[in-house]
């Protein structure tokens, strides 16, 4: 996944629009493709982790006020793998141990957007905030048995080992370029800085790409 998506192609798109935007007083629905760039992190006791590049999709909506201001809220869901180095503590004698994982996300977002413009192309800045569910994946109990009953298929039972999870504030910035094509087609293409914010290491930086596709009406 490169780290820069190429939003100039909406300017392209752009010609095909009419001369005017018709943005106030509708709502927009949209679907997005989500990336997170890779970043090496350091923590408390010199234990380090390096994520790759994450994966993930949401849904928002949002109410054009005007041609400007727009507000709205949004559901999104992630995934990203890492490698991690765990230090011991304090009396342990044992060496650092190498760890593989995959922490999964899913966070609800309240946005704000301001428009710069009031055309059919313009560029915009965003910010939100909200709360983000982590499965670190890390184990955090004895593997257990369950069993659920299927629809059509009768009773399934396997074994899950239950995983350190957390739901914590998180908020963010963006900036981005807005592209409303024809009656009802729109097209937003945006880089955030999104933070999560942690009791015993502070507010922990993601970045992320995203393209918005979606309807006006």
């Amino acid at each position: 996944m490169p780290r820069v998506i190429p939003l100039f192609i909406l300017t392209g798109l752009i010609f095909a629009a009419p001369a005017a935007a018709q943005r106030a007083g509708k709502s927009d629905f949209y679907l997005s493709p989500i990336f997170t760039n890779s970043q090496t992190y350091t923590f408390e006791g010199g234990s380090s982790a390096q994520t790759d590049t994450g994966t993930g999709f949401g849904l928002g909506w949002d109410y054009n006020f005007d041609a400007h201001w727009a507000a709205g809220v949004e559901i999104n869901w992630g995934e990203i793998d890492y490698r991690a180095t765990v230090q011991p503590g304090p009396g342990n004698p044992n060496a650092p141990t190498r760890i593989n994982g995959t922490i999964l996300t899913s966070g609800l977002r309240f946005n704000g957007t301001y428009n710069l413009a009031s055309g059919p192309l313009t560029p915009f800045l965003a910010a939100n905030a909200g709360w983000t569910y982590v499965d670190t994946g890390i184990p955090d109990g004895l593997p257990q048995n369950v069993c659920w009953y299927y629809p059509w298929w009768g009773t399934y039972c396997s074994t899950i080992v239950p995983t350190k999870t957390t739901t914590k504030f998180s908020y963010g910035m963006g900036l981005g370029v807005r592209a409303d094509i024809g009656r009802s087609f729109v097209v937003r293409g945006m880089v955030s800085q999104q933070y999560v914010d942690f009791s015993n290491f502070g507010s922990t930086p993601w970045v992320q790409w995203r393209i918005d596709l979606g309807t006006r009406f």
